[in-house]
């Protein structure tokens, strides 16, 4: 393997025909330009320039290997001009997953403002409550809501989430007590139910340890906006996070109950393939996310609720 600046400093010498003034233009020592020169031809196992007190000129090897040499030089410019302008300017397509409610709701608009700012960068958003494999779908990078499991993939943090369990006044007055999770099994739950799902349990946090509650109900979607117009409306107990149903939650729509048990420390978080390198396209729109989610309004109502 070849030092590229090797490379340079022997186009130097063979275009100014001296190692004295290579070494000038390229800010060295003479000694160090001799030095580069004789590694290199050791390396290559022949001699590249001919010595003379008055000049220096390539042999027929060196000939050979200065024009190759210039090739590989112009391409590793035009490369460094191409990522010049990639910085100042990212282009390209960008392939986004997000949970439906999520999705449209606050990542849709997000993406509106950040196509304005970076119009040639493209934007493809799926969303989606199933799983979604990033690999095979080629998903520049996923986001997600709640507990994730142990994964290869690469995750950032944005913005803390908080999941709640709620209904309306008019459900919770005309139903069965409610003080334990265990007491859901007298409760109509609305359910998340898709391919692959497993949102017939929620999750709770009870004596310290997060425990799965096996729910029941007569309503399935397979949205959960559906689930929160179904609640907002009386028709049971939906489980959902307060991202998804701010809305309902600022109006009153929607009371949270079982609060003592909610669950803690969940986020939405960005997942993506481990890539070495990733796109400068990729890293603006995580920032310009994490920003703009930090900011919005529904997370200071999470604060709010927290606090």
């Amino acid at each position: 393997m070849y030092e590229i600046d090797d490379i340079t400093v022997f186009c130097r010498v063979v275009d100014l025909e001296s190692f004295s003034a290579a070494g000038r233009d390229l800010r060295i020592s003479t000694a160090v330009v001799s030095s580069r020169i004789h590694k290199l031809e050791q390396k290559l196992g022949v001699r590249l320039l001919h010595r003379t007190t008055r000049s220096v000129r390539p042999t027929e090897a060196g000939e050979l290997y200065y024009s190759t040499c210039q090739s590989v030089l112009n391409q590793f410019a035009d490369c460094q001009n191409e990522l010049d302008r990639m910085k100042a300017a990212p282009e390209g397509v960008i392939k986004i997953s997000a949970p439906y409610a999520l999705g449209r709701s606050v990542i849709a608009p997000i993406l509106g403002e950040f196509k304005n700012e970076y119009p040639s960068i493209d934007i493809r958003l799926d969303v989606t409550d199933r799983a979604v494999n990033l690999v095979e779908e080629k998903v520049d990078l996923a986001l997600r809501q709640g507990y994730l499991p142990d994964s290869s993939w690469v995750m950032r943090p944005l913005v803390p989430d908080h999941r709640i369990t709620a209904g309306s006044d008019d459900y919770l007055d005309r139903s069965a007590e409610l003080k334990t999770p265990y007491d859901l099994k007298n409760h109509s739950c609305l359910l998340l139910r898709f391919p692959g799902s497993t949102r017939f349990r929620w999750q709770f946090l009870i004596n310290g340890k997060l425990e799965s509650i096996a729910i029941t109900g007569g309503l399935d979607a397979s949205s959960s906006e559906v689930l929160t117009d179904w609640a907002i409306n009386s028709k049971g107990l939906v489980q959902q996070s307060i991202w998804t149903c701010a809305g309902a939650l600022s109006d009153a729509s929607l009371k949270p109950v079982l609060q003592k048990f909610e669950p803690q420390n969940l986020g939405i978080r960005a997942l993506m393939p481990e890539r070495k390198g990733r796109a400068l396209k990729v890293e603006l729109l995580l920032d310009y996310l994490a920003e703009k989610l930090k900011t919005h309004p529904t997370n200071q109502l999470i604060q709010d609720y927290l606090s």
